[in-house]
């Protein structure tokens, strides 16, 4: 008899687990599509900010465009020396984007990390002009994430895509 109520006992704790799994299944569910926040964490809520950011960033390409291209320079020095025109236009616009008010907090928080992406992206346009300089024709070296997965460059496009800001892309121009 002690088997027995040992077996119903191991039953009865086994049935109470799966309800209190199928249970915690069921409201993760509800939370997933009734009360969750929606949409992509990195949008920022002030569309107003993002036009304006992409009507600043479509300027500075439009400036870019009028600079001799990589394939056009005769040298790598040369090419540096183009690179270096074309990041102070990056460098104006990144700083411009700075200067544009609006958003809630929370938009704010996400523009300063992407302009600190911008940040480095710059870092790194000013150390492939040197590079050109001192090494010759060498490829771009762009700062990898901290995780390994992916560089700043495409955390900081991924950015400018989710808000609608194509202008705000790298220039491609390295």
């Amino acid at each position: 008899m002690g088997d027995a109520v040992t077996a119903n006992h191991r039953t009865l704790v086994l049935r109470a687990f799966l309800a209190v799994l199928v249970g915690a299944m069921g409201v993760l569910w509800v939370y997933a599509f009734f009360l969750a926040p929606s949409g992509n964490p990195d949008r920022v809520e002030d569309r107003a900010w993002a036009t304006a950011a992409e009507a600043r960033c479509a300027q500075a390409l439009s400036e870019i465009a009028l600079l001799p291209t990589a394939a056009s320079a005769p040298d790598p020095a040369t090419r540096a020396d183009d690179l270096d025109e074309a990041t102070a236009v990056v460098r104006a616009m990144v700083d411009d984007l700075a200067a544009l008010s609006g958003g809630s907090e929370d938009d704010r928080d996400l523009v300063a990390h992407w302009l600190a992406d911008w940040e480095v992206y710059v870092a790194d346009r000013l150390s492939h002009a040197e590079r050109l300089r001192t090494e010759g024709d060498v490829k771009p070296l762009l700062t990898a994430l901290a995780s390994g997965a992916g560089s700043v460059l495409e955390r900081m496009n991924g950015f400018a895509r989710v808000n609608d800001m194509e202008s705000c892309l790298d220039p491609g121009d390295m």
